[in-house]
């Protein structure tokens, strides 16, 4: 469990699923103009998050090349919007 806020909520959508994955970002939130270079040059990278609703923080590794959609809004608690 932790006391820490979240830096961002990021939404990202991968090639065959119909439903976003939301993850709470813990630590320098990226820009749009990062997913847009992550996803252009299939980067893999380490992120410090964790899922709605869940305290526990975890390192996730995202193939950027397989993500289709992207976005990062401002981290809310009670945020539950989706593409």
């Amino acid at each position: 469990m932790t006391d820490e806020i979240p830096a961002c909520l990021l939404y990202l959508l991968s090639v065959g699923k119909e439903q976003e994955l939301v993850l709470q970002v813990y630590g320098p939130a990226p820009s749009e103009d990062d997913l847009a270079d992550w996803m252009r040059d299939g980067v893999v990278r380490s992120l410090q998050v964790s899922r709605q609703r869940d305290a526990e923080i975890f390192t996730f590794i995202v193939n950027f090349g397989h993500i289709v959609g992207a976005r990062v809004s401002p981290f809310s608690s009670s945020r539950t919007s989706s593409f």
